[in-house]
């Protein structure tokens, strides 16, 4: 009884002396728009160049369920089916995973897995660009043929396509370090991990859809290919790694592709589980104003890319 009664008397404190204090320095509006700066790589409430906030950071950063009915931007808010099969649909690959998990050899050193898997193209907009039923129009799709292109290249991949977003997407990362654990524990090789995302944009209009289109596509060989970036989260321990990491390799493929890739966005607040592995990246690969096709047609690109530059920085 008297330690159920410390703990009332704990939790009324906070109430009464912290809650206000807060209120006072940071209005509600702005303290939304920081809680959501440090979740998600894709939405941004405020230009990245733009002076942040130090304090108190690595306290929320990692508090996904803070997030809780809290976005920016349409793209952010995906429509929940959680009576949805994702085993529906299935890829050309699928007999090929077990419970969620492709092993291409038995030691793999690279991990591929999704923080939100559900995330769709223009081609598949149900829900806001987020479906467990569209398999072969969202990002799973891409990992699917980056995992293949890698593979025919010699490496060991472990792919994982693991709902991380469904049935809560506000706990996607949450749910995310838990297989990369998981993974790392199982499979000791593993020094190379990627969490494939696609971009999210506002696109309100005609206007708005065809702007992005030109602003995510290049075309190579006549092909119209979407465009992929690296996104840094700040706040790792190990930032001058993961950066260092994402800015040799956006280097590199700019001398072999020049107008595939876009620089690397940097994230503040942002840790994205990088952290992990010795070498851990965030990449996005065109947007919700590209196609599944178009973003397909880049695999075998960055397969090249990281492929090459791997194998040279060994």
């Amino acid at each position: 009884m008297l330690r159920k009664t410390k703990k009332v008397i704990s939790i009324a404190c906070v109430l009464i002396f912290i809650l206000p204090i807060m209120s006072y320095s940071m209005d509600k509006e702005e303290f939304l728009k920081f809680l959501i700066e440090s979740s998600y790589p894709e939405s941004s409430t405020k230009d990245d160049n733009s002076k942040e906030k130090e304090d108190e950071v690595d306290k929320t950063a990692n508090k996904e369920e803070d997030y809780i009915k809290v976005h920016i931007g349409e793209e952010n808010i995906p429509t929940l089916n959680n009576n949805s099969n994702n085993k529906e649909n299935v890829s050309v690959s699928s007999s090929e995973y077990k419970n969620d998990i492709r092993l291409t050899k038995e030691n793999p050193t690279m991990l591929i897995y999704h923080s939100h898997a559900g995330e769709t193209y223009s081609d598949s907009p149900e829900g806001n660009y987020h479906s467990q039923n569209n398999r072969e129009k969202s990002v799973l799709e891409v990992g699917t043929l980056l995992t293949e292109q890698l593979s025919q290249k010699g490496w060991a991949i472990a792919h994982s396509t693991k709902y991380h977003d469904y049935p809560d997407f506000t706990k996607s990362y949450m749910s995310s370090l838990e297989t990369v654990k998981s993974m790392l524990n199982n499979y000791k090789n593993i020094n190379i991990a990627i969490d494939l995302h696609r971009d999210g944009r506002d696109l309100n209009t005609e206007a708005d859809i065809k702007k992005e289109h030109e602003r995510m596509t290049t075309t190579y060989k006549g092909e119209k290919v979407a465009k992929f970036f690296f996104v840094v989260g700040m706040k790792n321990p190990n930032v001058d790694e993961v950066t260092k990491l994402a800015e040799d390799i956006t280097k590199f493929a700019q001398s072999k592709y020049p107008e595939l890739v876009l620089p690397i966005v940097k994230k503040q607040y942002g840790k994205f589980n990088q952290y992990m592995a010795q070498n851990h990246m965030l990449i996005e690969v065109g947007s919700n104003g590209t196609s599944s096709e178009e973003a397909k047609a880049s695999a075998k690109y960055i397969a090249e890319i990281l492929d090459e530059y791997f194998k040279q920085n060994r």
